[in-house]
């Protein structure tokens, strides 16, 4: 077979099984949220798909011959290496070995695979790779819903009739959807795209955002705004911004300021629209709770990687602090589930991460000035406002991280040429 229809054959295998991995226990059929119990039999058939979904991409690696720009852009990111570092040895100090080992070794899997691709294949090209996989889980997800209503929505209490999908739970649906919507927006405003492609991506665009509204996710769907907007506002700006003036940003400006003050002073009115309130659901006595257990018990290293949740008792107790009707099983904040991993020093270098990932995807955007360079600080800025009320950092799904060292990596100025 020749090598180009080989290479055409495995990379949508490859991209196909490293998407399913990042959500893998967050949708029907392959979710399993809690590792207690029969830890070994859980995470072994994961571990063999990251093993082969690694081996696709090293192959695809080898064809490709960038190792020495791959190497450098690891040496320039070397705060992501002090993270992943730091999760290893809490393996060892850790309460729960195989736990944090599975998550270290999904960690590590992740970010290799996604540092490559972010060198490897442009932005454009991972948005229409995604677009392919999101049609599978749009179609998925209604089948459920639509047609086998006790899976695919919450039927009763206490969500009363908000969609789930394909996932077990909305909360994962509805931010995973909105970043769906953002790839659709880049696929339909394309420049090469022909008219019955984009006639297809807005049908998946339309249904996608209805996936998001049918969650009844306040989160996904202030994010769906907030990425939309942005997208949008960018690509006008792009196609006209040799008419701006200074005095059209400065107008701009005045604008933007005013309408943040505005959402600011009425916050209960805005989430009052969306049935929420200021208080995120109840989340705040849950953060208080874990903030002060892991300032008492484990302040400087945390409890060990992903591990905190596997202790029954523990999620009891946070049950009742936060005066849940059911036991919490995250944090629903990526900044306190690594403080409670990874303690003090943990969190400190997840912030110097997120810091790094908006310096160098805005140097980015300023400096390329297209549309495509907009994409990864949208990723970014998904994952940063996504984590306020969920844990999207590795605890249930890697789909986020994924996302975030991606836009870390693409955004990295490399040599231009190297010998491999």
């Amino acid at each position: 077979m020749p090598k180009k229809i080989l290479i055409a054959f495995v990379e949508p295998v490859a991209f196909l099984g490293l998407f399913l991995l990042t959500i893998n226990r967050v949708v029907w059929g392959g979710g399993w949220i809690f590792l207690s119990g029969p830890t070994f039999k859980k995470i072994l058939p994961e571990c063999i798909s990251w093993i082969l979904v690694g081996i696709l991409f090293l192959w695809i690696a080898k064809q490709k011959k960038n190792l020495y720009k791959y190497i450098y852009a690891w040496r320039k990111n070397w705060i992501l290496l002090g993270f992943i570092l730091l999760s290893i040895c809490s393996i060892f100090w850790g309460n729960y070995f195989l736990v944090s080992l599975y998550k270290v070794f999904v960690l590590i899997g992740c970010s290799m695979i996604a540092a490559y691709i972010g060198i490897t294949f442009t932005g454009d090209i991972l948005i229409k790779k995604l677009s392919y996989f999101f049609v599978l889980v749009i179609i998925l997800s209604f089948s459920l819903a639509l047609f086998v209503p006790a899976m695919g929505t919450f039927i009763g209490y206490p969500y009363y009739g908000a969609w789930r999908g394909w996932f077990t739970i909305k909360n994962y649906m509805g931010p995973i959807m909105s970043v769906g919507t953002i790839i659709y927006l880049y696929r339909i405003m394309g420049v090469n795209e022909k008219s019955l492609t984009r006639l297809w991506n807005f049908c998946f665009y339309l249904l996608s955002i209805g996936l998001v509204i049918l969650s009844q996710s306040a989160t996904a769907i202030i994010i769906m705004v907030f990425l939309n907007a942005g997208c949008i506002i960018f690509y006008a700006w792009v196609k006209w911004k040799k008419r701006f003036h200074p005095g059209h940003y400065i107008v701009l400006g005045i604008l933007f300021a005013g309408l943040f003050f505005i959402a600011l002073f009425n916050l209960n009115f805005l989430f009052g629209l969306l049935n929420k309130n200021t208080t995120l659901t109840g989340r705040f006595p849950l953060w208080s709770f874990l903030i002060h257990s892991g300032l008492t018990n484990h302040l400087l290293f945390g409890s060990g990687f992903g591990a905190t949740w596997v202790n029954d008792q523990f999620r009891f107790a946070a049950q009742a602090a936060a005066g849940w009707d059911v036991a919490p099983f995250t944090s629903h904040n990526g900044l306190v589930e690594t403080f409670l991993s990874l303690g003090l020093v943990g969190a400190f270098l997840l912030l110097s991460l997120l810091g790094l990932c908006l310096y160098q995807t805005a140097r980015y955007v300023i400096k390329e000035q297209s549309f495509i360079s907009l994409f990864p600080i949208l990723l970014i800025l998904f994952v940063i406002t996504t984590n306020i009320t969920e844990s999207f950092l590795l605890e249930l799904e890697s789909f986020a991280w994924f996302m975030m060292v991606f836009a870390l990596f693409s955004t990295t100025p490399l040599p231009v040429s190297h010998s491999t």
